[in-house]
């Protein structure tokens, strides 16, 4: 015997430790057959590889699967993630248990076989059950919803690492045995989130990705099974069969088309002479075009004012949509100058096929981009900005919101540049509103605030200090399209300065609770409706 000066490892002859433990592993085998050896010691190492993708697929299709029913929010992530710890957990106890009361792998490859079939049985009733679990709220829902739906195929594929690392160390050397296994587990972790994020969602959509997960499953499993059970190869022809027969998403009769893209699940609705844009959540609108009159009833014909209070030679749009600002604000300035950007380019298509958004417009230049980056990335000057950016449901990103962000926005404006934002909120203490007039108020020198709605409000920030006696006359004075014209007096009737009281919070890329305030005020509207 040899040692290798600084290191643990020794060899014996020409045979590293590693050489002599896979031999070992090999020769405990209960199989005579040194082929069959091989393959299932392949096998042995190849399970935490294929668990672990498994396993991290599930956890990313689970958002997005969710975000239609209890949108995209840090709760929805946080109630989500913690079921999945927790099931791993379980599994990691369960597989050790297990693995010291067994001298094969057949108990693991059976619990993973049960896996499949449960995954396969989710897949025919989950649309049925996720808006029983949607009307218990985001926290309440998730947790219920993860824990029927994901939490017991993932405690199974959990059991995995243990149970391997059991069979691979019968000759000793546990350290090194379990290092190497939970390596392997993660790199398939790795491999899962990189598949699943940038090939099967974007490709497949959601359902069929939860049907590959679910043949994957099987393979690994009946893999296992047919070492000592040849027939069980029965039993994945069985679940592949049957994965033809789930039925394919369907949506209700008026909706018109539906993509998915990696931000979004999208969808386009018809509503007598309406189409709608929804993004995720159900409830959600984020365009509406009327093919008789060309406006919407909704915030965006109040983007027409813009061109009224500030010159319009040149307009940003972040968060572009189907393009309902941009409609509106041509009628008040036909000729602008536009700059659109998008993060989604399914929104995009959706925006051309349906809302007239023109790709080949000389004057609208649409750029496929997260609104924050490209503001930092592109120097030029506007008159307007419109900000409407939402991700599919009333959550706004928070870096979307923040002192830094306006300031970005400011830097990109003229002198006399105006800044318009839509904002939702129902709340009876306009908390959210509040906070970011008062964002806005630390970057421009008057901040306004038009009521749409019940929930809607249009904030005006203003360049430069602008009386509101000004803001009136200004909308007034307008002579021209009679819809037009009855819009702005309205307005001029309704918008008041705003300046919150001194301690309103201030959003900071370091601190903005956006989604705390925005789930309080979803909860008190929530509870003045059962009342």
């Amino acid at each position: 015997m040899r040692r290798l000066s600084g290191d643990r490892r020794f060899a014996v002859g020409c045979f590293s430790h590693e050489e002599l433990l896979l031999g070992q592993a090999l020769h405990s085998m209960p199989d005579t057959s040194s082929k069959v050896r091989l393959l299932r010691l392949a096998l042995w190492l190849l399970t935490p590889f294929f668990t672990g993708a498994v396993i991290m697929a599930q956890e990313l299709v689970a958002f997005r699967l969710y975000a239609p029913y209890f949108g995209y929010s840090i709760y929805v992530w946080g109630s989500m993630i913690s079921v999945v710890m927790a099931a791993l957990a379980i599994g990691y106890a369960i597989g050790g248990w297990g693995a010291d009361r067994s001298q094969t792998g057949l108990p693991l490859y059976i619990t993973l076989l049960g896996s499949a079939f449960y995954q396969l049985g989710i897949l025919f009733v989950v649309r049925s059950m996720l808006p029983v679990f949607a009307r218990m709220g985001d926290f309440t829902g998730t947790v219920l919803a993860s824990l029927v739906i994901f939490a017991p195929p993932m405690t199974a594929m959990a059991t995995a690492c243990p149970f391997i690392i059991r069979l691979l160390a019968q000759s000793g050397h546990v350290g090194s045995v379990a290092g190497k296994v939970y390596a392997l587990s993660t790199v398939g972790s790795i491999g899962g989130i990189l598949a699943t994020s940038f090939w099967l969602i974007p490709l497949l959509g959601t359902q069929k990705t939860l049907a590959v997960i679910c043949a994957l499953s099987a393979v690994i499993a009946v893999a296992g099974l047919t070492f000592r059970v040849p027939a069980a190869v029965l039993l994945l022809a069985i679940i592949v069969a049957a994965l033809k027969f789930v039925l394919p998403m369907t949506w209700s009769h008026n909706t018109v088309w539906v993509q998915e893209s990696p931000y979004n699940l999208v969808r386009v609705v018809r509503d007598g002479q309406r189409l709608i844009l929804k993004l995720n959540d159900e409830a959600g609108i984020h365009t509406i075009r009327d093919q008789r009159t060309g406006w919407t009833g909704n915030y965006y014909d109040d983007f027409v004012l813009g061109p009224l209070l500030a010159p319009a030679q040149r307009l940003l749009v972040l968060g572009m949509a189907g393009g309902g600002s941009i409609a509106s604000s041509r009628v008040t300035a036909p000729d602008i100058d536009i700059d659109a950007v998008e993060i989604d380019p399914r929104v995009v298509e959706a925006a051309a096929r349906f809302f007239g958004m023109n790709p080949d417009d000389k004057l609208l230049h649409i750029h496929v981009a997260d609104a924050r980056p490209w503001l930092t990335q592109n120097e030029g000057k506007y008159d307007i900005a419109h900000v409407d950016l939402y991700q599919g449901g009333p959550y706004i990103p928070f870096y979307l919101v923040t002192f830094e962000f306006f300031s970005a926005v400011r830097a990109h404006l003229s002198e006399d540049g105006l800044l318009m934002m839509n904002l939702f909120d129902m709340g009876k203490d306009q908390e959210l509103l509040l906070a970011v007039a008062a964002t806005l108020k630390r970057v421009f020198p008057t901040v306004a605030v038009l009521p749409i709605d019940s929930g809607n409000r249009m904030l005006l920030a203003f360049s430069k200090e602008t009386p509101d006696a000004l803001i009136r006359a200004r909308l007034e004075s307008y002579q021209g399209n009679a819809f037009v014209m009855r819009l702005a007096a309205s307005a001029a009737a309704r918008i008041a300065l705003l300046d919150p009281a001194a301690g309103t919070v201030v959003f900071t890329d370091d601190f903005a609770p956006v989604e705390n305030m925005t789930r309080r005020m979803l909860k008190s509207v929530n509870s003045r409706r059962t009342r």
